[in-house]
C-alpha cells in the first residue's frame, strides 16, 4: 500500500475540476441568464441582443451553446408559447409561421404541428376562428366587409381565410 505524503501528491496530475471558461464567454452566458429569467427567449433573439451589448460574435455563440446544452434556452419550447400566445391573441397561422421563421424556427420541427395548435389542417377551424374575432371586435367602417378583411390580414390570416371570413361576417351582418 502506497504512503501518501507530499512526494506523491506531488506526482499526481492536478487538473481542473471544470474547464476554463473565457472571461468573456462567461460575462455573455452571465447575460444572457437574465435574460431568460424574465420570459421565455430564441438563440437568434439572444444573439441579436449579445451582439448588441457588444460582446464578440464568438464569445455569444459559445454562451449560447452552453445555454443550449444546460436546457437554459430551447428554441422548440419557446416556439411552443409563442404559438399558443399568438393563437390566444386571435392571430392567424401564415403570421406565426412567419413569425416563427424571422426567428429562423421552422414551425414544422414541432410535435404535432399545425392539428395541436389549430385543430385540423383544412383550414376551417381557423376560418372558424377569424369569423369568431370578427364577433367578439367588429370592424368599424362604412365598408364592412373590406374593413373586416383589413382587421384579418392584420392579424396574419392567410387570404383564403380572410376572404372567406370576411365574406360570413358581411352576410352575418347583412351587407350581402
Amino acid at each position: 500500500m502506497p504512503i501518501i505524503d507530499e512526494a506523491f501528491l506531488s506526482t499526481l496530475v492536478h487538473e481542473p475540476l471544470a474547464p476554463v471558461v473565457p472571461e468573456g464567454e462567461e460575462k455573455a452566458f452571465s447575460r444572457i441568464s437574465r435574460l431568460v429569467a424574465s420570459r421565455e427567449r430564441c438563440t437568434s433573439e439572444l444573439a441579436g441582443r449579445l451582439a448588441q451589448d457588444g460582446f464578440s460574435e464568438q464569445d455569444a455563440q459559445s454562451a449560447i451553446a452552453r445555454a443550449v446544452s444546460c436546457g437554459m434556452v430551447d428554441d422548440l419550447r419557446y416556439a411552443d408559447i409563442l404559438i399558443r400566445s399568438r393563437v390566444s391573441q386571435d392571430r392567424g397561422r401564415a403570421g406565426i409561421e412567419e413569425e416563427l421563421n424571422r426567428y429562423g424556427i421552422d414551425p414544422r420541427r414541432l410535435a404535432g404541428w399545425p392539428d395541436e395548435y389549430f385543430g385540423t389542417d383544412d383550414g376551417a377551424s381557423e376560418e372558424e376562428r377569424a369569423f369568431g374575432f370578427l364577433c367578439r371586435k367588429p370592424p368599424r367602417s362604412k365598408n364592412t366587409y373590406a374593413a373586416a378583411c383589413r382587421k384579418l390580414a392584420a392579424r396574419g390570416y392567410s387570404p383564403d381565410v380572410v376572404f372567406a371570413a370576411a365574406r360570413r361576417y358581411a352576410k352575418h351582418e347583412g351587407v350581402f
